[in-house]
């Protein structure tokens, strides 16, 4: 990995080979978090941004949310503590209105161009009726719920600065070197059937999981309730999680599905990754990854 800071100043900075670098994804946070400590022979310029490479691939790029010289008997070191450009939306709060028809167009010129987000991939639809900013929301929170009411996505911002409302592409991966592993059922995960409110009011339409262990029920209204079979494939998946410690890096990790041997408890296929973490230290190079393994065959009927 190659790691390079941008200078508050302007210019930009060779980090150097950190004595220790974790980088972390969770699945439900917007931002990744990297937190790494460089060896220095002074104190360093204010840095506001860090950009971590692979073989001239970007792997992260983010903010500089704390820079900590600590002063030791092996020496000075740097810790720089970032989260990637998620954040600027995460602690950023929306000025409130009524924006009336919105699109993509409008909530990028209101909140997003402001924060430096010179590009916003996504349909350029305007929707029908009137979208409200309340006081308190932030500019991620705003975004994300028009992308998940109105375009049926997830925003993300990728290495380059750019922020995606077309929806996660998926990606697969194959995971090699374990190093160790651990299983987990969690049955209380899982749902049995799931009731959607039709026409007339009625909770009529009923979508099964016949391999549910025991019955657990949900029931989600017409319009905003979401997707019944959705909700009983993910289900489905999370209630099995595999934790996997590989050598070496596997990252980016958002959309990615991953296949793995392990020996002595079999084979994995197209897993999603709810979590992982990338570590750097004396002892190399590792990543600790959480995959999802339930099957996704889902049966439905009509009640």
């Amino acid at each position: 990995m190659t790691y390079w800071g941008v200078l508050q100043k302007g210019g930009q900075m060779l980090l150097g080979d950190p004595v220790e670098a974790v980088l972390s994804f969770d699945r439900d946070a917007p931002a990744d978090q990297l937190k790494a400590v460089f060896p220095a022979d002074r104190i360093w310029e204010d840095i506001s941004e860090v950009y971590m490479y692979e073989r001239g691939k970007g792997v992260f790029s983010g903010i500089v949310d704390e820079q900590n010289t600590r002063l030791t008997q092996e020496g000075i070191f740097v810790e720089l503590v970032c989260r990637s450009r998620e954040a600027l939306l995460l602690d950023s709060e929306a000025e409130p209105a009524a924006i009336k028809r919105p699109s993509l167009e409008s909530i990028h010129r209101r909140l997003l161009e402001p924060l430096g987000f010179a590009k916003a991939v996504g349909s350029d639809s305007i929707m029908p009726g009137e979208m409200r900013v309340e006081k308190g929301e932030s500019c991620w929170q705003v975004l994300s719920s028009f992308c998940g009411e109105y375009l049926g996505t997830e925003p993300y911002v990728d290495f380059e600065g750019v922020i995606h409302c077309e929806g996660i592409e998926e990606r697969h991966m194959k995971l090699d070197s374990v190093m160790s592993a651990e299983l987990c059922r969690l049955p209380y995960k899982r749902l049995s059937a799931v009731w959607k409110q039709g026409y007339g009011g009625g909770y009529d339409t009923q979508y099964r999981d016949p391999e549910a262990p025991v019955e657990r029920r949900r029931y989600i209204s017409a319009q905003n309730g979401g997707n019944p079979r959705e909700m009983l494939e993910k289900a489905k998946e999370g209630s099995g999680l595999l934790t996997v410690a590989c050598a070496g890096s596997f990252w980016p990790l958002r959309g990615a599905r991953a296949d793995v041997d392990v020996p002595g408890l079999g084979r994995f296929r197209g897993c999603a990754v709810e979590k992982g973490t990338y570590y750097r230290d004396k002892n190399g190079e590792r990543t600790r990854l959480t995959l999802e393994t339930g099957d996704r065959d889902v049966a439905d009927q009509k009640a």
